[in-house]
């Protein structure tokens, strides 16, 4: 198969000096070359890796804004949820991302979902259950740890099915005031025991965190990733850089409540507040780029105005409108997030498998198209 494109992305360098002929056999890359070909079998603006999307709830369907709907979404019977995480999936799939990192469900589903999509092209990295405190927020993702003797065996009873560890660090921001709300959920003690006794057994640990308290928390216990990061401060970043903390910054739930507040009645001051904390993320991310944290595109699928699939695309829109540079954002999707989880590298060149994506319009189109 012979595809001619005008410009690709090989997983570490963008090509843009096209039109380039890129030949296939036997699903695998056999040439790369500089050129038009009459007969080209396919032609596209633009190729890259098959995706990574870092941050997703399968089970949640992101379509529905309702916020009844969405409420009553959650007392369905588990086999609808399991259903809706099938048709998610498959979304995925569609789009070319063919790795997920679900974020945590209670359910179970996002386990079951790994193995009834394994040998089928879909990876799917599965937290199984996050954990929080008694009472506080995360209780459609995450289970209370008081449930076990201590937060090591709270670990090592997850670890059993989980591919990494959730914590949830810190609860939701309140945009109308624009701080988060509540103290940490753990002690540094606590998530320390939580991140040690993982990576003990080998797994890989992400924090559900924002604000500078629970940043705190987060960089001291030594997390593998630090979920959303609202709030971020350089302090944090010095810390991130030197330990190798990922970050994995979920811009896209936060602009859809920027951009649409008539759904969830933001005042005036609230869609300033968003503004400001959006302007934060940007400056930060910046940062971030220069001092070579590693940042992961997650789109928070599932979440309130964020679509399956589709919201991957936009939070690379969003992460291309904060100032970092196209390869960086393309990095995100691919190469940063694969070399995180320890999947193999995905690259297009000559002697690799192809998996890839066709986009009928250029790079640069594709990191502008804010479809929210």
């Amino acid at each position: 198969m012979k595809i001619q494109v005008d410009h690709y992305f090989d997983g570490l360098s963008l090509h843009d000096n096209g039109p380039y002929i890129i030949v296939i056999e036997n699903d695998t890359y056999r040439t790369i070359a500089r050129g038009t070909d009459p007969t080209a079998d396919q032609h596209a603006s633009f190729l890259m890796p098959t995706a990574v999307e870092s941050h997703a709830h399968l089970f949640l369907d992101g379509d529905e804004l309702d916020p009844a709907k969405r409420s009553d979404y959650l007392k369905l019977p588990r086999e609808q949820l399991l259903e809706c995480g099938r048709s998610n999936v498959e979304r995925y799939r569609q789009a070319g991302i063919t790795v997920i990192r679900d974020a945590g469900d209670v359910h179970g589903i996002n386990h079951e979902l790994r193995n009834l999509f394994a040998g089928s092209g879909m990876q799917i990295i599965s937290a199984g259950s996050g954990l929080r405190k008694a009472k506080r927020y995360g209780s459609f993702f995450a289970n209370e740890i008081e449930a076990y003797e201590s937060p090591t065996v709270a670990v090592k009873t997850l670890a059993k099915d989980s591919d990494e560890i959730k914590i949830v660090l810190t609860g939701i921001i309140d945009f109308e005031n624009g701080v988060v709300k509540g103290l940490p959920q753990f002690t540094p003690q606590e998530a320390t025991e939580i991140v040690n006794t993982a990576h003990g057994l080998g797994l890989k640990t992400f924090a559900h965190c924002s604000g500078l308290e629970g940043l705190r928390v987060a960089v001291e216990a030594g997390v593998d990733s630090i979920e959303h990061g609202f709030f971020m401060t350089r302090e944090i970043l010095d810390i991130m850089a030197a330990k190798q903390i990922a970050w994995t910054p979920t811009l896209l739930p936060v602009y859809f409540h920027q951009m649409h507040p008539e759904y969830c009645g933001w005042s005036a001051n609230a869609v300033d507040r968003l503004k400001s904390i959006l302007d934060n993320h940007a400056a930060m991310l910046v940062q971030a780029e220069s001092m070579g944290i590693d940042i992961l595109a997650g789109s928070d699928a599932g979440s309130y105005g964020v679509r399956h699939a589709d919201g991957l695309f936009t939070e690379m829109a969003l992460l291309r409108q904060t100032g970092l540079r196209v390869e960086t954002v393309l990095r995100s999707t691919t190469t940063t997030p694969r070399a995180h989880l320890g999947l193999p590298p995905l690259t297009v060149a000559p002697g690799n498998v192809a998996e890839f994506i066709l986009h009928n319009m250029s790079v640069d189109a594709l990191l502008n198209n804010l479809n929210v």
